[in-house]
């Protein structure tokens, strides 16, 4: 009997399928390089002769913001997963994220996406277009990832709030914590403001603060918690024998690791599952004598933290147009390449007039959105005129970029057609990512309240 023929055995590698070349490659090297006729040149407009000094960092990046497109695929797919216990069975609630989402988190924190706002070298030539060249710069990172961009928002809105409001070594320690680029040293913010029974309604809050021997605990739960592993966080408790509603609120800082086992009195109960920004852990937190430092009292809480959640607004209006952007991108480049009907997409006129909208909505979106960063830049400075103004144009730029972002995003997905609807092709993810938009940092109801509140009591139009 001959002996049985012997077969090489699996290599574990798929065969190469040739490049279909009616089905066109769209890669980016560079967002910020893709962006020459769009968001640079208003960028250099609006900066003047100080685009010099800051463009590197915007190119830095548009290079982040490529290299992160196959990094948060994969962290979007894998999710966060949360340990409740380790081996010795003791609760830990720690978040545990997938290895491309600490890749996401060299290329942004570790490149200066909020440590350049921070920078005594930076400020003492740029610090009256701060928030210009941060946001500007971040918004070509947000063209491809969503998720990280929830915290990057909020480290930097806690920093925010500890600068113009905190005080001591601790507070100073956790600013530069925060600001770091040293991502083995970073402390990432968060915010944990709703509460079950209230939503949007925060003046309905219940978490208890007490104080006792000079220190403060908290107690209660949290319902919506994003970033639920982070180390640095801002919420809202109400103080003993305080007023109801939000002036009976006081703000406080929570350090997840000062004093030593304070984690231990943070319980993440679960994490839940969402439509989109998948790779960013949202939990509901419980507080059970959770040591915290008193930032603002009674009266005075709920208006510091509404200095973040106008951070958060900005970022979220930035956030939507940079969706917008990257859709568009897609779509144009996609255009450029595929031919039907004998033509290239781009030559067909019904086509053209479709990009020509989506184009136009977006430059319009980014335009708002960077009116209102501007004025809150002169509103930093001191420009009481441009103070009142961001209490309208942030609402309203959030507002109509978070609901442009998802028609926008959709429409580029027609427009390219069957093969922006797999999950291969970035279009499904930006499009479940931007459905939370119109809803994070208030919806479209609350933040019309916001407007007409500020119209009449400060004549802010």
């Amino acid at each position: 009997m001959s002996a049985p023929e012997r077969r090489p055995a699996p290599s574990g590698r798929i065969p190469a399928v040739p490049a279909d070349p009616d089905i066109p490659r769209v890669d980016f090297t560079n967002l910020f390089d893709e962006d020459a006729s769009f968001g640079q040149e208003l960028f250099a407009w609006w900066m003047g002769p100080a685009w010099r000094d800051v463009q590197s960092h915007f190119a830095a990046m548009g290079e982040s913001g490529a290299l992160a497109s196959p990094l948060s695929a994969r962290a979007d797919r894998e999710g966060a997963v949360l340990q409740t216990h380790d081996a010795r069975g003791e609760r830990v609630s720690r978040v545990v994220h997938h290895p491309d989402y600490h890749r996401l988190e060299e290329i942004s924190y570790g490149r200066g996406i909020v440590a350049i706002k921070y920078e005594d070298a930076f400020l003492s030539e740029h610090h009256l277009r701060r928030h210009l060249v941060g946001f500007g710069a971040a918004y070509y990172f947000a063209q491809t990832e969503m998720g990280l961009f929830c915290p990057i928002c909020m480290t930097d809105g806690v920093a925010r709030v500890l600068e113009m409001h905190g005080s001591g070594p601790l507070v100073e320690e956790t600013i530069r914590h925060l600001t770091t680029r040293d991502v083995s040293q970073l402390w990432q913010g968060a915010m944990f403001l709703t509460e079950r029974q209230g939503g949007s309604d925060v003046g309905a809050n219940r978490m208890s603060a007490r104080a006792e021997n000079g220190r403060w605990y908290l107690n209660g739960d949290k319902w919506f918690c994003s970033n639920a592993g982070a180390e640095a966080i801002l919420t809202l408790a109400r103080m003993p024998d305080g007023p109801p509603g939000t002036r009976g609120l006081g703000l406080f800082l929570v350090l997840r690791h000062r004093p030593e086992g304070n984690a231990r009195t943070i319980l993440i109960n679960r994490l839940k599952e969402k439509l989109g920004v998948r790779s960013m852990a949202t939990g509901e937190v419980t507080f059970e004598e959770t040591e915290a430092v008193l930032i603002g009292g009674a009266g005075e809480g709920f208006k510091q933290m509404a200095e973040m959640l106008n951070l958060s607004r900005l970022y979220n209006a930035v956030g939507s147009v940079a969706a917008m952007r990257r859709a568009a991108l897609e779509a144009l480049a996609y255009g450029a390449r595929r031919v039907a009907f004998g033509r290239k997409l781009r030559d067909l006129p019904l086509w053209r007039s479709t990009m020509a909208d989506v184009v136009a909505e977006t430059f319009g979106g980014f335009v708002l959105a960077f009116e209102a960063v501007r004025a809150l830049d002169r509103a930093d400075a001191g420009d009481g005129e441009a103070r009142r103004l961001t209490r309208v144009l942030i609402p309203m730029a959030k507002i109509l970029c978070g609901k442009l972002s998802v028609q926008m995003v959709s429409d580029s997905m027609e427009a390219i057609g069957g093969n922006a609807y797999i999950e291969e092709c970035i279009l499904p993810r930006l499009l479940r990512d931007c459905q939370v938009l119109p809803i994070w940092e208030g919806t479209s109801n609350i933040l019309s309240l916001d407007v007409m509140r500020a119209n009449r009591r400060d004549r802010a139009y």
